[in-house]
């Protein structure tokens, strides 16, 4: 289990005004929720870009330092803007140490499949996360699924992953979580039509095979011969 640390500071005024006073001076507004009801806060632009770096994808718990005190929390969602990719709003969950808790864990294959390896299929992770339920002191980083005896036209279901100790997994045991596939086959190129030149009695080219053919149809007027140059 990864655990991080984020300090916050009250922020009383709220509205898109403030918060946008709020990001010129380099800080996001963030709201944490949870046990202790629903606090509107502020955080470093920079603390939280470092944060999310040593975060990386994994799951991981965040100590939040908050008027004083410390809280266990998640990130739940953040957003950003799409050309800047700076933070622009951070919604956190408070954790209780000692209750269950809910969240989405991301997956992470683990081999190599056998139909990869050894049919030339192709492994596809259909769904990059899975709900799991536990105390957060069994938080796991990620969800390993070993991948190796997979074979092409064959999938992992969620009931068929191994939870590790202390976890569960709430929800649909039927979805799909990981599945190989046939490689598509590839459209076959139609090889080039060799274009070979004949010389007639005369030294003149003939007509290429398939070319049509410069004798005019029967009835049909001949055509005109190229004026001499002068």
């Amino acid at each position: 289990m990864k655990q991080l640390s984020l300090s916050v500071t009250s922020r009383q005024n709220h509205g898109r005004g403030h918060s946008r006073r709020l990001r010129i001076d380099g800080s996001i507004p963030a709201i944490i929720y949870g046990p202790a009801g629903t606090h509107s806060v502020a955080v470093d632009q920079e603390n939280f870009r470092d944060l999310m770096r040593q975060k990386g994808t994994a799951a991981a718990l965040i100590e939040l330092e908050f008027n004083g005190a410390k809280m266990l929390s998640i990130i739940k969602e953040f957003q950003r803007h799409p050309i800047t990719q700076k933070f622009l709003h951070i919604d956190i969950q408070q954790i209780d140490p000692n209750a269950p808790m809910s969240v989405a864990i991301p997956i992470r294959t683990v081999g190599e499949a056998h139909g990869v390896k050894t049919d030339g299929g192709t492994l596809a992770i259909v769904s990059q996360t899975i709900n799991v339920r536990c105390l957060p002191k069994d938080l796991p980083e990620f969800i390993e699924v070993d991948v190796t005896a997979l074979k092409v036209n064959e999938s992992i279901h969620v009931g068929d992953i191994k939870a590790p100790a202390g976890i569960t997994f709430p929800g649909d045991r039927g979805r799909v979580v990981v599945v190989c596939s046939e490689m598509a086959a590839e459209e076959a190129v139609a090889e080039p039509v060799a274009v070979t030149t004949a010389t007639t009695a005369d030294g003149a080219a003939a007509p290429a095979a398939g070319a049509a053919a410069a004798t005019p149809a029967a009835g049909a007027p001949a055509a005109a011969a190229p004026a001499a140059k002068k």
